[in-house]
């Protein structure tokens, strides 16, 4: 799930910056397919940050969209290195440095304090004996 959207970067950039940065085909308007996956990605790196404190896809507000917002800006400017403005950058690493107190509970979002963290569990589980692959299941294939 995006935290944001075209309308959102557009608080950040200029409609004629982000044309330039996601028209590969030089149709003359952004590629909406390189948009939505950037926002996709800036999204997702929001969530792996803020995943051991927080339940995700997390809750909309303003603080996720603009954390979210800045990563997908340096995101876009990414594709063209060599135009990434000193403000873009600065904004990015402020974004990651919080997200990094986040993750290690320096800081806090506006989220619900009730909110559970995500757990993840790994291993083996066990089949039950009925789906466990037997030789008598190949019967009739070989």
């Amino acid at each position: 799930m995006a935290y944001i959207t075209q309308t959102d970067l557009l608080q950040r950039m200029t409609l004629a910056d982000l044309t330039q940065l996601t028209d590969d085909a030089h149709s003359g308007s952004p590629d909406e397919d390189v948009v939505a996956g950037v926002c996709d990605e800036a999204s997702s790196k929001v969530d792996g940050y803020c995943r051991k404190k927080y339940a995700t896809p997390l809750q909309q507000s303003s603080e996720v969209a603009a954390i979210a917002r800045d990563i997908a800006v340096y995101l876009l400017f990414s594709r063209r290195p060599q135009q990434i403005r000193e403000s873009v950058r600065q904004r990015y690493e402020d974004a990651i440095k919080l997200l990094n107190d986040i993750s290690s509970g320096k800081a806090v979002l506006d989220q619900p304090a009730g909110a559970a963290p995500q757990t993840i569990t790994a291993g083996p589980k066990s089949l039950p004996q009925d789906l466990r692959f037997k030789e008598s299941n190949l019967e009739g294939f070989i």
